[in-house]
């Protein structure tokens, strides 16, 4: 397998079209690494650059230390699978998985050997003789997979592979595919523009939005010390609640928590770091949501409007008055140009 690095990547179309600018990643050998964002923020740009599906404007692409930039799709040792499957329909799944090694000239014997083998890992050994109408989407998807994992490439790249499937299959597929890069030990990289997707599958996560990268870490990383309002605002369901400093919940909120730098112009509270308390400054109970193992409670105080997430739903009445707090610890403050800023005590300490 095999390490990937991005230096200064960009990527402008003719015309002047922007996609991608300075985009620096490093992807360790056998990571899981997930591209997340809204359409059209240059994550499957970046993918196809790697994949050499796209030529690279600027910067460089390295594959196992090997700079790839002016390499053809087939010399880069990658393996796609696509949102679509791309499977051939007059195919069965057998010659669908061993088209590629065929072209390479691969011996029968060990074509065999290796269609058996990831037949297997998939659990798709009963559907080798079927064709691709005969199949399930989820099943289908197998087939792809099945057929990158046979070519042992040092790098997968998925392209929101599931964003095709039911919910209940994407859940499904999200855990085998979890496990199954834990059997393979190789490098994926993923995209995906479902934040429960990119939480549940990787190792570390790359926030993009416009084109630019907001925030590489790890989930909890994201969530619990996002860089930037549009991080706080993308992870996390219900996404954290921001407020101006001026606002009504914004200046009570601040009142509870460590110092406010200087600079802060906003201040963010995930839900679930709300508490009820009768002390507390008063917000209407605008909408309860009760879903089983939790409640989000939708709430009003002045202007604002924010969402507290509990176990207990059954005392909130829509209509009502509460009062409020929240954890001193999970507050984040944010600057005029929307990056997190530290609180002014922690400043003054490290100081």
């Amino acid at each position: 397998m095999a390490d990937l690095r991005l230096t200064d990547v960009g990527k402008t179309y003719p015309g002047g079209v922007t996609a991608v600018t300075g985009a620096n990643i490093e992807i360790a050998d056998a990571e899981f690494i997930v591209l997340v964002g809204p359409s059209g923020c240059g994550k499957s740009t970046i993918l196809r650059m790697i994949a050499g599906l796209e030529t690279v404007t600027n910067g460089t692409v390295e594959i196992g230390g090997r700079v790839v930039n002016d390499l053809e799709p087939g010399d880069r040792d990658i393996a796609m699978v696509f949102q679509n499957y791309a499977l051939y329909p007059h195919m069965s799944v057998r010659k669908n998985m061993e088209y590629g090694l065929k072209n390479q000239g691969m011996p029968r014997p060990e074509i065999d050997k290796r269609i058996t083998q990831a037949a297997a890992t998939l659990q798709i050994e009963k559907f080798l003789d079927r064709k691709p109408r005969q199949l399930s989407g989820g099943q289908r998807q197998r087939v792809a997979m099945g057929r990158a994992i046979v070519r042992e490439p040092s790098v997968f790249l998925f392209d929101e592979p599931l964003s095709n499937l039911d919910a209940k299959l994407r859940t499904q597929l999200r855990a085998e595919l979890k496990d199954l890069h834990q059997r393979l030990d190789a490098t994926f990289v993923f995209v995906t523009h479902d934040q429960v997707e990119a939480m549940s599958l990787a190792d570390r996560i790359v926030i993009m939005s416009e084109g630019r990268i907001e925030q590489i870490g790890t989930p909890m990383e994201l969530y619990e010390r996002p860089a930037s309002i549009f991080v706080a605002e993308f992870v996390g369901a219900p996404p954290m609640n921001v407020f101006s400093l001026t606002s009504d919940a914004g200046h009570a909120f601040a009142q509870m928590g460590p110092a406010a730098p200087p600079e802060a112009k906003a201040i963010g509270i995930r839900p679930e770091a709300l508490r009820v308390d009768p002390s507390g400054p008063k917000a209407k109970v605008a909408l309860v949501e009760a879903l089983g193992a939790e409640t989000l409670i939708h709430l009003r105080l002045g202007e604002d409007r924010f969402v507290l997430r509990s176990a207990y739903g059954h005392s909130f009445v829509e209509g009502g008055d509460i009062g409020l707090t929240c954890e001193p610890e999970a507050v984040t403050f944010f600057g005029a140009d929307d990056r997190a800023l530290e609180p002014a005590a922690r400043q003054t300490s490290v100081a």
